[in-house]
């Protein structure tokens, strides 16, 4: 169903650390180890903060799922101000877990409805994210090691106006 987004300037690295937070008793509980970097400043970004709070909510939800049971499990959420795009600064957000990472015949189609990993998952998160960045003018995408390990990496406009 389409989303009625309201968007507002959004300090997106207080957000993330808001649903890290609220993830913390989980982590502790499944021996998870976070490590958040920000800078001190970010610029603001023009946001649903709801929405995008859904995304991070899917995106460290499933880190810390796949790295239930393991041994020191660490998710790393990273948060900066890039310039990847001449005149387009956007902030660039990765979420890295230690976990089995992504099945090779299933990480390229992470983002399509119905396909997971998971066995009671629906397969909707991720896609239901990556509707939710597009409808930003962001960017989502993966990158997952046979090894272990996974990083999913968001990039988000930065506000117009605002450097």
């Amino acid at each position: 169903k389409p989303f009625d987004a309201k968007f507002e300037g959004v300090d997106i690295g207080k957000l993330i650390q808001r649903v890290v937070d609220r993830w913390k008793p989980r982590m502790a509980r499944v021996g998870v180890t976070e490590i958040t970097t920000q800078p001190d400043v970010l610029p603001q970004i023009s946001a649903d903060p709801r929405l995008l709070e859904q995304v991070f909510i899917n995106l460290i939800g499933n880190a810390v799922e796949a790295m239930s049971g393991q041994e020191n499990g660490t998710l790393a959420v990273n948060i900066k101000e890039v310039q990847n795009i001449s005149n387009h600064p956007q902030i660039e957000i990765k979420i890295i877990d230690n976990g089995p990472g992504i099945p090779e015949e299933v990480s390229g189609h992470i983002f399509e409805p119905f396909v997971t990993t998971k066995k009671t998952g629906t397969g909707l998160g991720l896609a239901i994210s990556k509707r939710i960045i597009t409808a930003h003018r962001g960017n989502i995408s993966v990158e997952s090691y046979p090894v272990g390990g996974t990083v999913f990496t968001v990039y988000l406009p930065i506000k117009q106006g605002e450097t």
